[in-house]
């Protein structure tokens, strides 16, 4: 038997065994900190089962403590195969680390600003205090400009407050006078408790905006279009209709490249405040 045909044979071995070792290796999912950890991972059980019997491999669901960490590791590419996140963050990823957007919601993002009195804005001492979770958020960034368009600004009028906690918390912290606002996205209004929105009224309601953007790259073993079959399939199984009965999201629908070009000017305000 010829050299080469020896060294030939031995790196077919070698990279069969290769990938046969990515099997016990687990695939990454990225998910943007927008409700409690415990939430996210309940929430996406099924998006976890689903790819772990169609990619006969073990997952992680992963979470970050602020959208401002979640969206750094993203950019950095190295941390998660794929990610679910808000459309600011997703074209940032695309940009800074080649993540390809792939799926997305059919029902849009929308954002609230909850208050303890309708005529907070014209009848409260300014600045008022104004609670988010975190100033990257995309509710946050929704919620900013409108209250801009009201001819209210950061610093003179507004003071904004960051915590790292789920949305019932910010909505607690509202009902205790600490602040005057409190900003979270429309699911996780409706998965506050009666007692807590019976306490708070409803200050401002957006329009849908573009939805959660699922993302992935070439890594670990899957290529991009592995990724987007896989979501594919996931979008029209058992365990998709389960994910969108407990998101509430509506639907699925598959996205291009170029998908995320429109959102350039919010992009660009999130990058400045992530000081990359």
């Amino acid at each position: 038997m010829s050299f080469i045909r020896i060294c030939l044979i031995l790196l077919v071995t070698f990279s069969f065994g290769l990938a046969q070792d990515l099997s016990h290796v687990p695939l990454r999912i990225g998910i943007a900190p927008h409700s409690s950890p415990r939430i996210i991972f309940e929430s996406h059980q099924d998006l976890k089962l689903f790819l772990e019997a169609y990619f006969q491999r073990p997952v992680q669901i992963m979470t970050a403590k602020s959208f401002s960490e979640f969206s750094k590791k993203c950019n950095q590419g190295e941390s998660y195969d794929m990610i679910l996140t808000s459309p600011n963050l997703a074209l940032l990823a695309q940009r800074l680390a080649s993540y390809i957007p792939l799926m997305t919601y059919t029902k849009g993002l929308e954002t609230i600003i909850l208050s303890r009195s309708q005529d907070v804005l014209t009848k409260a001492p300014k600045p008022l205090r104004v609670a988010g979770q975190d100033p990257v958020s995309f509710a946050t960034l929704c919620a900013e400009e409108w209250l801009e368009n009201q001819g209210l600004h950061e610093d003179h009028d507004l003071n904004y407050v960051y915590y790292i906690s789920a949305s019932d918390s910010l909505a607690t912290i509202l009902v205790r006078d600490e602040v005057d606002l409190a900003i979270m996205s429309l699911p996780n209004y409706l998965k506050l408790s009666d007692e807590l929105r019976a306490h708070v009224t409803i200050l401002y309601h957006s329009s849908a905006r573009p939805s959660r953007i699922f993302l992935a790259k070439e890594s670990n073993g899957v290529s991009v279009e592995e990724w987007g079959n896989a979501l594919s399939a996931f979008s029209k199984s058992p365990e998709g209709l389960k994910h969108l009965e407990m998101t509430k999201l509506e639907a699925f629908q598959m996205l291009t490249s170029d998908a995320l070009e429109d959102l350039n000017s919010i992009a660009n305000k999130t990058l400045k405040r992530l000081g990359q």
